[in-house]
Formats: structure tokens, C-alpha cells, sequence
């Protein structure tokens, strides 16, 4: 895989971000921070063409808000049993 050097424009809160995180998961490279958010958003695009193609409705706001709500609920644990 060939790389570039390039310049890049960002914002001090954005920029702080990146470099936390670049040294907390790739050991202070923030390249491969950068690389990373950027597959990510390729994936996300992907997804989305995807989800598109194959008429996959989109989630309205009260959709996704009760999504989020179950999740941060955890999982369901099963009723035990009394033993027999």
C-alpha cells in the first residue's frame, strides 16, 4: 500500500481527540489515527449505499432514541429456574 504526505486543516477539539486516541490505541501514531477514521467513514458509506440499494427504510429520530434506550438498559438476563 503507497501513502502520501499531506497537509491537513483541523480544529483544536478535533485535533486533541486524534491524538488521544492515536496514543491510546496506536501507540502515538497519528496517521494511522487518521487512517483509521477514514475507513471508517468508508464503511459507513458503504453501509449506507448498501442499505440503500436493498430499500432498507431509514430509522426517524424515535426509532433511533428507542434503540439507544434499550441498549443502554444492557442485555436481558433470563429468569432462573428454580431447580427441580
Amino acid at each position: 500500500m503507497s501513502t502520501r504526505k499531506v497537509s491537513v486543516t483541523i480544529d483544536d477539539i478535533d485535533l486533541s481527540w486524534l491524538r488521544r486516541r492515536a496514543k491510546h490505541v496506536h501507540g502515538g501514531n497519528l496517521s494511522a489515527a487518521f487512517s483509521e477514521a477514514a475507513r471508517t467513514l468508508r464503511k459507513q458509506e458503504a453501509l449506507r449505499a448498501f442499505l440503500e440499494k436493498e430499500g432498507v427504510p431509514r430509522l426517524g429520530p424515535e426509532d433511533l432514541a428507542s434503540i439507544q434506550d434499550e441498549w443502554k438498559r444492557g442485555p436481558r438476563r433470563a429468569k432462573k429456574r428454580p431447580a427441580a
